[in-house]
Formats: C-alpha cells, sequence, structure tokens
C-alpha cells in the first residue's frame, strides 16, 4: 500500500502557488547560504528568484537581462572610474553611484529593448529566415532587475561577480524547477510575467520611470544632507509608484509593522538570545516571517473571504516590507522612517508629476502646426489593416489586467 502525498499542497491558491515572491523567497536562502558560508556579498537579493522563471518561461529574456546588466556596468565604470579623470566629477560613491546605476539601466534598456534588439532580431530573422518571435522575446523585464545585477557586478568586478551570479541562479533552478514544482502545488505556467504591466515595457512605462529616477534622486539627496536612511534609495522610490493606489502602501507598513512586532517577540524568546542574528541571518529571519505571515494570510481569505484577490493585500514588491521593518528594528525608529519615506515618496510623485506634464509640453513646442488629434490618426492609418493581429499580439500587456503584484 503506499500513499501518495505529492504534490504537498502548501502554498495557497491564486497568490503563492504561483507568485514570483515564492521564488524569491527560494533565492534569498540560496544567497545568504553563500554568505554565511564562503563570504559572497549579501546583494541582488531578489535577482535570482526574479530571473529563474524567466529561464523557465523565455531565456532569452533572461539572456537580455544579463547582458544589459553587463552593458549598464561598463558604462557606469566608464564614467566612474576612467573618465572622471577628466571630467568636473569624482568617482561615484554610495547613495550617488547606485542611482548612476539606475539611470544608465534606464538608457541601456531604452537602446537596447526599443531599438538595437529588435533591429538585430529583424537582421537575423529576415537573413537566415528563422520564425523567431524576436518582438516578444529579445526584450528585458523588471524596472530595477538590471540596476541590481550591475549594483552587484560592482561590488565584486564583473569577471568575480559573475561566478556569484550563475551559482545563485543554478542552484535556484534546480530547487524551483525540480523541487517545488514537482514535490509541491506550485506553478509557473499561470506566471508568464503578464501582470508586470510596469515591468514589460519600458516605452509603455515612462511615467514609472519617471517617478522612480525623481524620487531616487530626492532619497539620495535627503540621505546626504540629513542622513535619512531607508535600507537603500529603491525603497521611498518604488512605494512612490503605489501613489495611486494607496491601499497598496497601507499594505506594505502594515505588514512591516506586522513582521517588525513578530521578530521583537522572536528574538526576546530564550532559543535566540543566545544566537547572534546579524546580516543574513536577521534577513532571512525577517523574510520567513514575512512569507509565513503571507501563508497565513493567503489561507484566511482564501477560506473566509474567497472572492476578494488575495495579491490586493499583500505589500508591494518582494521584499520591500522586510527590508523596512528591519530598518526599523535596527534604529528602532519605526515611526520616524514611516514619516520620511511617506514625506520622500509622496514629494517625488509631485515633482514627477510636474517634470513628466512638462515633456508632454515638447512635441507641441517642436510642432506647434501638428496637432495631437492629426499625429494620432497620421500614426493609426501608417498601420495596415492586415497587421491588426499581430499588433494586439505585441500589446496584450494593455489588455490583460494585473493578477499579482511586481
Amino acid at each position: 500500500m503506499s500513499f501518495d502525498i505529492f504534490p504537498l499542497h502548501i502554498f495557497p491558491q491564486g497568490s503563492l502557488s504561483s507568485s514570483i515572491i515564492t521564488t524569491v523567497w527560494v533565492g534569498v536562502f540560496v544567497i545568504a547560504y553563500f554568505n554565511l558560508r564562503l563570504g559572497w556579498v549579501l546583494s541582488g537579493l531578489v535577482v535570482p528568484g526574479y530571473v529563474v522563471p524567466l529561464l523557465i518561461l523565455n531565456p532569452w529574456s533572461a539572456a537580455v537581462i544579463i547582458l544589459e546588466s553587463i552593458v549598464t556596468y561598463f558604462i557606469v565604470w566608464l564614467f566612474s572610474e576612467y573618465l572622471s579623470r577628466w571630467g568636473p566629477w569624482c568617482n561615484f560613491f554610495g547613495r550617488d553611484r547606485f542611482l548612476a546605476i539606475v539611470l544608465a539601466s534606464v538608457l541601456v534598456r531604452i537602446i537596447f529593448d526599443a531599438w538595437l534588439l529588435p533591429m538585430i532580431g529583424e537582421f537575423v530573422v529576415n537573413r537566415y529566415h528563422l520564425q523567431f518571435d524576436y518582438r516578444n522575446q529579445l526584450h528585458s523585464f523588471g524596472l530595477i532587475i538590471i540596476a541590481l545585477i550591475a549594483n552587484q557586478f560592482w561590488k565584486t568586478g564583473l569577471l568575480r561577480g559573475l561566478i556569484p551570479l550563475f551559482t545563485a541562479l543554478g542552484i535556484t533552478y534546480v530547487i524551483v524547477r525540480f523541487g517545488l514544482m514537482e514535490l509541491t502545488n506550485f506553478s509557473i505556467s499561470n506566471l508568464g510575467y503578464v501582470y508586470e504591466d510596469l515591468a514589460v515595457s519600458i516605452l509603455s512605462a515612462p511615467k514609472a520611470y519617471i517617478i522612480l529616477i525623481v524620487t531616487a534622486f530626492v532619497a539620495s539627496r535627503m540621505n546626504l544632507h540629513y542622513s535619512w536612511d531607508f535600507n537603500g534609495i529603491l525603497i521611498p522610490a518604488l512605494l512612490a509608484l503605489q501613489w495611486y493606489q494607496p491601499y497598496k502602501i497601507l499594505t506594505s507598513f502594515l505588514e512591516a509593522f506586522i513582521i517588525l512586532f513578530i521578530a521583537h517577540l522572536v528574538l526576546a524568546s530564550p532559543l535566540f538570545k543566545s544566537i547572534t542574528m546579524e546580516g543574513a541571518r536577521k534577513l532571512l529571519l525577517f523574510f520567513n516571517i514575512s512569507f509565513i505571515y503571507k501563508i497565513a494570510l493567503g489561507y484566511f481569505l482564501l477560506w473566509y473571504m474567497p472572492t476578494v484577490k488575495i495579491t490586493d493585500y499583500y505589500a508591494f514588491g518582494y521584499l520591500l516590507s522586510t527590508l523596512m521593518a528591519i530598518k526599523m528594528y535596527d534604529k528602532q525608529i519605526a515611526i520616524r522612517m514611516t514619516r520620511n519615506i511617506l514625506q520622500i515618496s509622496l514629494t517625488g510623485v509631485a515633482l514627477a508629476s510636474v517634470l513628466g506634464f512638462a515633456m508632454t509640453m515638447i512635441p507641441s513646442f517642436w510642432y506647434p502646426t501638428l496637432s495631437t488629434q492629426n499625429q494620432t490618426i497620421a500614426e493609426v492609418k501608417s498601420f495596415p489593416q492586415t497587421e491588426l493581429m499581430k499588433l494586439i499580439h505585441q500589446d496584450r500587456i494593455f489588455f490583460i489586467p494585473r493578477a499579482y503584484p511586481q
């Protein structure tokens, strides 16, 4: 008599059973292990868990992400370490360096995704008569994933940084593909990344990038002048994207406070009083609390509120609430940090909105005789009717509602 217990139904359906949060959870374990055992840098925490599903679903996009990360690293290195010898600026350091990496990653995505890769793909397909959907495969994903990988290279150098990157990706891939997908109810068949409308095409989300860059700049200035620390300038920048749906900001801070409260209780227990909980160990503890909270909340909503979308009640992002809780615990500044983040993110949104509105006036400034209506009609007429289905397929992201948070 045999007992078939697999797959184990661990993750709640409609949320963690098909969410990148689960793969990020695995990736954080992998990075923390090598940090504790081999001293590898504790950086790029979401990278393995974010890229591995792409390796399974769309390997070309994963390759493009790594390629654009390398190009981003070289651009910032060139300006910081080489051109600074003759330029009026000095070497990039700290928050300024990471802000430069974010700016360079946006520039690289614009050039590669909007121009260079489609041109190369079209040439290869026409030259060698291949059947390859280069428009939907030769592009990157993610608002900040390229910047995170490039920043990871900076800490070790490119050649030495490739070894930890590919090792973490390989081990995370094995665990997800042959562990989670075979032994549990986790599946990536419904991921498809169609829910990340802010992350799929850089040309379809200019507002998001303006808000991200402006808020990150404001956060870096506040850190420089007033020593405001948020555990990274991207935390207020990412939260700034959510001011158009404020409930996500509320759920993010609520989750951070719950993690902080439970972590206080756990670390005050006799079991942990004699254990040093710093660095990767503390990160794992706080993120595991966050993940267990998401599992419990997912099952609670699934049982008692089955009609709601579970992920609406999760914090925004993958590690954002965990990183906020860690900084609140370390500095004992929960209320002050909450106020600072809200202040910076709201200021960033206001400045970015003004800047974005000003940028919309540029076309009418250069072409005052061309009305927006005529321009739109001209653009519509430029597409043959036979390409309608092709255009719909390329822009399918705009027709599919979001299912999960980024």
